[in-house]
């Protein structure tokens, strides 16, 4: 079978961090060493990870958003039952969020207000503005 894999795809995901950190893990595993099945990819990911248990729950949000598909139907290796296979596709991520600003974005936004307010001793609406910011961590 001909995998449908596009470099410059990939490449584009990767460069405009077009999906979230373990969305993309499980994506680049794939694009790596697919296709394969939900197991197969939990196994290789899962080496050294805490996150073992939400990698087979990214491949259904992979594909809601069309980086992924179901490429067939085989025999479990392991459980000896019929399983999906999974394997890139040459798309682009559809219905992506606009980018927010990352936690460490925040915290750097919420610690140079609070330098602010020291030096300008601006009480009302400063203090406002940092609580803002803090809630938003």
């Amino acid at each position: 079978m001909t995998r449908q894999t596009s470099i410059d795809c990939y490449n584009q995901i990767k460069a405009e961090g077009l999906l979230s950190n373990l969305r993309f893990r499980v994506y680049e595993w794939l694009y790596d060493n697919g296709p394969a099945t939900a197991q197969e990819i939990t196994t290789g990911l899962a080496k050294g990870s805490q996150d073992h248990g939400s990698f087979s729950t990214r491949l259904s949000e992979l594909r809601n958003q069309g980086v992924v598909r179901e490429c067939g139907i085989v025999i479990s290796k392991t459980t000896g039952r019929k399983v999906i296979e999974w394997d890139v596709t040459d798309n682009l991520p559809k219905d992506i969020k606009p980018a927010t600003n990352r936690k460490k974005e925040r915290a750097s936004n919420a610690l140079n207000a609070l330098r602010d307010l020291y030096k300008n001793k601006d009480l009302d609406e400063k203090w406002k503005e940092v609580a803002n910011l803090i809630k938003e961590i």
